[in-house]
């Protein structure tokens, strides 16, 4: 059974009331939402306190939730909103160049990765911690999470052509910073190295 349907089941039994259920969904995504959120975040009581609040929400709305098509994806997407939302009323919270002073900084931590490929690890990181909170989060969302434009889009509030406009911008710049011949070569880098990289 794969984990698709599993989630839908989990989902339908959770919304019946079913605490089980609610717990093994919690139990599911609770370390994955940490570490996106980590990403928004260096206070850890902010990302903590952002999951606990969407999973007592989503407890306590549940008869009135549709049933997501992607259940990772619904809450990646709530604890974004939730840590945008709250970042403002945390002094902790990141300021940005780029983006609204009201959206935390996405960040990607590669220390703890891998290290069999230090010489690429070590650029890469330094490379991409130059692209900015935007482009760092789509270059996450496309090649560790294996997203596709639309949901990053969705999941960002931004539209799709902006999308692969930042992500274009993000492989250019990589490339430059490479000394690679081609975007091609970029892009068979990131997803070679996405899992250790992230």
């Amino acid at each position: 059974m794969g984990t698709q349907w599993t989630d839908v089941l989990l989902w339908k039994q959770f919304q019946s009331g079913d605490r089980s259920a609610f717990a093994k969904l919690v139990n599911q995504y609770k370390d994955v939402l940490y570490g996106y959120g980590k990403r928004f975040s260096a206070d850890n009581e902010l990302v903590r306190d952002c999951i606990q609040d969407i999973f007592l929400t989503i407890w306590h709305r549940r008869e009135h939730l549709n049933e997501p098509s992607n259940i990772k994806f619904y809450l990646m997407k709530a604890l974004r909103q939730r840590i945008v939302r709250q970042s403002t009323k945390w002094k902790k919270a990141l300021s940005l160049n780029d983006i609204s002073a009201d959206r935390p900084e996405f960040a990607i931590d590669l220390e703890h990765r891998i290290d069999s490929m230090e010489p690429v690890n070590s650029a890469l990181k330094v490379y991409i911690n130059k692209l900015t909170p935007r482009q760092r989060e789509i270059i996450y969302l496309r090649f560790y999470e294996n997203m596709k434009q639309n949901e990053i889009a969705d999941l960002m509030g931004l539209n799709v052509q902006s999308i692969y406009n930042l992500q274009h911008s993000a492989l250019i710049a990589l490339k430059k910073w490479m000394d690679y011949k081609s975007i091609h070569d970029c892009l068979i880098t990131l997803c070679l190295f996405a899992p250790t990289l992230f």
